[in-house]
Order: structure tokens, then sequence, then C-alpha cells
């Protein structure tokens, strides 16, 4: 069993190693990078969304063997769908057995809309600090700023630049909502359900935006048990 792993804004694939250890051996995490990131930040940022979801199915569709999973964290949650949708339209894959959202509802959040003009690398700046994804130290370190704001300024760009409205995603697939209570509610997770129509569910967990780095064991005990029910990982 695969679960390919997606990452949030300005995020690389490094971000899911903190989960590696509750998973293996039992399940393989594929880490996903996005072009311009981490192991990839030798390539051009994507033009689009639709550019980085070609991609990223490519990789899927390449990797993915006879069972796997997919994981979206944020940002990341709109990447696996917009490959899931890729994954049914083509008919090359067989589709995954379980599909995991994190921290993301299918809107584009009104709060990016701000992201634009002189000021866009501070309102970034403020924005990412306050989703509590960056290290105290770090906070005012301009060598990490230096290298990582481009990514977040390449990633919002994509992100505001999604129209939810073309998403046409229709699908039995099961999927598990996650979310941190602090940073979204149950409804606007819910609002994923208009896509998937078959087994869902949604569970919360405290904390905000961030929760998966206070929550690990737990979170990948649920979706362990998630995959033992959906997949071929009897005794596992």
């Amino acid at each position: 069993m695969k679960l390919f792993c997606f990452p949030h804004a300005g995020g690389t694939a490094d971000f899911f190693s903190q989960l590696e250890p509750q998973f293996s051996p039992a399940v393989e995490l594929v880490k996903l990078e996005y072009a311009g990131h981490g192991t990839r930040r030798q390539e051009p940022f994507y033009r689009d969304f639709a550019q980085l979801a070609d991609d990223l199915y490519e990789a899927v569709k390449g990797l993915c063997g006879s069972e796997y999973a997919l994981f979206g964290f944020s940002m990341g949650s709109v990447a696996a769908v917009e490959v899931l949708s890729r994954i049914l339209q083509e008919r090359k894959i067989p589709p995954p057995v379980r599909v995991f959202l994190a921290a993301h509802e299918p809107f584009t959040k009104r709060e990016l809309m701000h992201f634009q003009g002189e000021e866009a690398d501070e309102w970034v700046k403020r924005r990412t600090i306050s989703l509590g994804g960056i290290p105290e130290k770090l906070l005012e370190n301009r060598t990490f700023w230096r290298v990582y704001l481009p990514l977040y300024r390449a990633d919002y760009t994509l992100i505001t630049g999604y129209d939810f409205d073309k998403l046409t995603l229709a699908c039995e697939v099961p999927l598990t909502g996650l979310y941190g209570k602090q940073d979204l509610d149950l409804e606007q997770m819910r609002a994923w359900s208009q896509y998937f129509h078959g087994e869902c569910e949604f569970v919360g967990f405290e904390g905000n935006h961030f929760f998966i780095t206070e929550h690990a064991p737990e979170l990948a005990e649920l979706m362990l048990d998630r995959l033992r029910k959906g997949g071929d990982m009897d005794g596992i």
C-alpha cells in the first residue's frame, strides 16, 4: 500500500517525514514534491494549478502500483482532488482505495483575496506565521524567508487563481476529511461531500491549521485503520 502525500502551500515533501515512523512498514509514504520546492528547487514554478495537477498525476500514475491512497494537506487537498479527477477521467490506473483531505475546505479562502499589491510579501509572511507552521526561532530569520518566501508567494498565486466552480468531480471513492478545530469547523469540511458521494467521514482534532504536528500518532492510527478496511492489508 502506498500513500501519496501532497504538501501545503510553501511546503515541501519533507513535511510528511514526521508521519513515516507511524506508517512504516505497513504503508509506504510517497512524499510528492512541487516543482521549485525542496528536492525540485532548481525547476521553475508552475504557471497555473492545472500544470501542477498534470505533473503530480503523472507522478502518481507512474508509481501507484496495485493499491494506493491519496493524502492532501491544506493546498495539497486541492491538488489531490484534481489528481483524483484526472485518474477517474483517464482510467489508465485504478482509483485509490481512499482519499484523505486535511485542513482545507472546498472554497477559495476569502482572506487569500488580500494577496496582492506592493505589500503582498509582508501579507504572506503574516499569514504564514499566523497559521502556526513556522518555528519561533525562524520567525525573524532573514535567510529562512529569503529561501521560503518565493515558495509561499508562488503557491498562493496558484491557489488564489483556482476556481472551485470548475471542479466537476463526482465519485464513490471513500473520503476521510481531517481538520483542526481551531482552524475550520465541521460544516466547512462537510462541503467536500458534494464531490464524494460514497462513504464520507469528517474527524476534528484539537489544534490549529498544523494540527498534524501535534497529533501525528493518533492521526496515523486513524488513517491506518481506514486503509486496513479499504485495502488488502490483512494481518497488519
